[in-house]
């Protein structure tokens, strides 16, 4: 008996744990939501009031808030380890390898300008102070690094994930996820544990993980379609819930064992995912644990900052965090217009990627434990990570504002040609007939600009006197898009009847904006799964509600309140019947 209370103990200690957590996520975080609070920070500051520098440090006597605080950081650090996981797993879903080589040129070329020139920055600065170039070298190298985990998840709250600026921030992010695996060979290199080159030692490292992720994406095109197949076959969906879960944890795993992170694994197993037809069934049957685990990340973090620390040097570390944001957004800042991005753009994307991330706290405490950065001095740097993790909301309330800013300062390029393009953000809609006219109007209503093509001259001259934005054009030529995509286009709307034009439109879009949220109607479901190939955002079904279903999409896709579109879609979907019953009486 006395030998299982040691075991028992531990095993409430662990379900205390949950059981608080469960009741910050269930009653705590929708109730600062209520008050716009963004769910990020209401994880944190629950974080910093159950941590052991929250209300365990009130100068009475704390014995019975015991049930309410973790002093414990092994399980939630491994529960928060898992939200990343579920995170980048996410967002591997979102992928396919064919957009992945659209945003070679972003990942590749843009990400690791942001990466070079950025550590470099903050090095020289930290060598200015007291610090040896070792650790100099590492608190550039990390402090250059953003937060994936709330990064994207701050886009997909805010709907922002697909537009331009949802997938320049994932390119620049997943180049930054991959810079980890050096950084951390840096760390080892600097404190004589390793007797090698380092420069040997970082070139061994990158060449086993380039072969792993080769072998994982080979054998898993080649295995995984059939082991899905057969498990869904059962019509069991627990039993595609579980080999969903064996396949990530087993990436996970790979890439963890030769040296790679666990979220790298997770990535890849949602991109090998999302190459096959049982991408969105998975993506629905996952996202409600992504959100809690994230959440449990979330709540770490609040859980690392020591309010004591932050009255002690008030002034100290509100500098440091302002500093870090403004070398991170003045340098990303010009380095994205060279790379031929909006001004709006750009802004938006050096505000968001401002902060330092996870990946920071992971390589500031491997230096401390290696020796290379003296204990004062790293857990200042941390603490400083943890804080500017914390504000992060605080970008994403900035960077509209900086968009319009440098949208003013930056103007782009007059368009050449009948169309006039504005510096505001529009809708594409491609085919005006009927489904693209009543879009058009709701546009409109909702005070929401949109450009329309059509390939029948009559009908446009038609209701170009009535008032309609439309112009002509053939939209399976790529040359009109040049003329007309400016780079503010946020969707696209394919509204063609003819099935066989929309999927060579679709085709056009896709090889000169492959960027570009694009929503359209299909036949049949064999067509839904072969354009959602081809690169569609949403495929919508033909039938009676299909112009109501494609409105929806849209108004949501550009961040439009819930109950205004079910007011709206209302309002139409009565249109529409009256419609209908005044042919009936008319036959």
């Amino acid at each position: 008996m006395e030998a299982g209370l040691p075991h028992n103990q531990h095993m409430l200690d662990v379900m205390s744990n949950l059981l608080l957590f469960f009741g910050i996520a269930g009653l705590a975080v929708p109730l600062l939501q209520r008050l716009r609070m963004s769910s990020i920070l209401a994880y944190l500051l629950c974080g910093i009031l159950i941590g052991p520098y929250g209300i365990t440090l009130l100068p009475t006597d704390t014995s019975w808030i015991d049930p309410f605080v973790i002093r414990e950081f092994t399980t939630i650090n491994l529960l928060g380890e898992l939200g990343i996981v579920a995170l980048m797993f996410m967002i591997g879903l979102e992928l396919s390898l064919d957009r992945l080589r659209e945003l070679k040129r972003f990942v590749l070329g843009l990400g690791s300008a942001q990466i070079l020139v950025t550590a470099t920055a903050i090095f020289l600065v930290a060598i200015c102070f007291p610090n040896s170039l070792q650790a100099s070298v590492l608190i550039g190298a990390s402090l250059a690094l953003s937060s994936t985990a709330i990064v994207m998840h701050m886009l997909e709250e805010n709907r922002h994930i697909s537009k331009q600026v949802g997938v320049l921030c994932f390119s620049i992010l997943l180049m930054q996820d991959l810079a980890v695996v050096p950084i951390i060979v840096l760390v080892g290199a600097f404190s004589g544990s390793q007797d090698g080159n380092v420069l040997m030692d970082i070139s061994s490292a990158l060449g086993i993980g380039f072969v792993t992720i080769a072998l994982m994406y080979v054998l898993g095109r080649k295995l995984l379609r059939p082991l899905l197949s057969t498990v869904s076959a059962s019509r069991n969906p627990e039993w595609l819930s579980a080999i969903t879960v064996f396949v990530v944890v087993g990436c996970a795993v790979i890439t963890q064992y030769v040296g790679l992170s666990l979220a790298l694994g997770a990535f890849m197993a949602g991109m090998l995912i999302a190459e096959t037809e049982f991408r969105h069934e998975i993506e629905i049957i996952v996202s409600p644990l992504k959100g809690l685990l994230l959440g449990i990340f979330f709540l770490s973090i609040g859980m690392m900052i020591d309010i004591r620390e932050v009255l002690r040097e008030p002034l100290y570390l509100f500098l440091s965090v302002v500093g870090i944001y403004s070398i991170k957004a003045i340098i990303l800042f010009p380095l994205c217009t060279t790379f031929r991005i909006s001004g709006r753009n750009a802004a938006q994307v050096a505000v968001m990627l401002a902060q330092p991330g996870e990946f920071a706290l992971l390589i500031l405490s491997a230096a401390l434990a290696a020796g290379v950065l003296p204990q004062q001095d790293g857990q200042f740097f941390l603490l400083v990570t943890a804080l500017a993790m914390m504000c992060s909301p605080l970008l994403f309330k900035i960077a509209p504002r900086a968009g319009e800013l440098a949208g003013r300062l930056f103007p782009e390029m007059a368009s050449v040609g009948e169309i006039n393009k504005e510096d505001r953000e529009y809708i594409l809609l491609v085919g005006f007939g009927r489904v693209g006219q009543q879009l058009g109007s709701i546009l409109e209503d909702q005070n929401l600009s949109y450009l329309a093509v059509d390939h029948n001259p009559a009908l446009v001259q038609e209701l170009r006197k009535d008032g309609y934005n439309v112009v002509f054009g053939d939209a399976r030529k790529t040359e009109l898009w040049q003329k007309i995509h400016n780079g503010s286009a946020i969707a696209a709307v394919i509204a063609i009847d003819s099935h066989d034009i929309s999927e060579a439109v679709l085709k056009s879009l896709r090889s000169e904006w492959p960027l570009l949220p694009v929503v359209m109607r299909s036949k049949d479901t064999a067509e839904v799964v072969k354009m959602y190939e081809m690169g569609a955002k949403y495929v919508v079904a033909e039938t009676l509600e299909s112009s109501l279903r494609i409105a929806r999409l849209v108004m949501e896709e550009i961040g439009m309140e819930q109950e205004h579109i079910e007011r709206e879609i209302s309002r139409l979907w009565e249109q529409n019947s009256a419609y209908v019953q005044h042919k009936k009486s008319d036959i």
